[in-house]
């Protein structure tokens, strides 16, 4: 930079100096241009590891439970009708009897299928896996 514009910036540097003084802002808050310097940093190399290695990491998840939710279906209320609800009270929902029901796991559909009674518990027996792209299609 030559000397002329040199003595320009710092004219310009001083003025923003005294604005920011006239505002109350310290002058150590103010930036020195001439203090400012590129970084240079070095690449980033992606980490050699042991074949295998991605692998044994999904093995380390195999213990993890995550919850899994099946989706009867859905309804809305009034409030005062909420507020009725007593036992033996019926609750209408948009599902069909025998439609598939929907399993996901933290909103995402994983899969589909149809209520079944083990042993005096509901169960759902799998009736369809989702695909990639229905999976992408329900986060919406």
């Amino acid at each position: 930079m030559g000397k002329k514009k040199k003595e320009e910036q710092k004219g310009s540097n001083q003025a923003v100096i005294d604005e920011k003084e006239d505002q109350g802002v310290p002058s150590q808050a103010v930036i020195d241009e001439d203090a400012i310097k590129p970084v240079q940093l070095s690449p980033l190399n992606p980490v050699q590891g042991k074949l295998g290695v991605a692998h044994g990491n999904i093995d380390m998840l195999m213990d993890v439970q995550i919850p899994i939710l099946v989706e009867l279906g859905h309804t809305e209320m009034m409030m005062r009708d909420v507020l009725a609800l007593s036992p033996g009270a019926i609750v209408e929902l948009d599902t069909l009897a025998g439609e598939p029901v929907k399993i996901t796991i933290r909103g995402k559909i994983i899969a589909q299928g149809e209520v079944v009674v083990v042993d005096e518990n509901f169960g759902v027996k799998i009736t369809k896996i989702a695909n990639q792209q229905e999976r992408i299609k329900s986060v919406g």
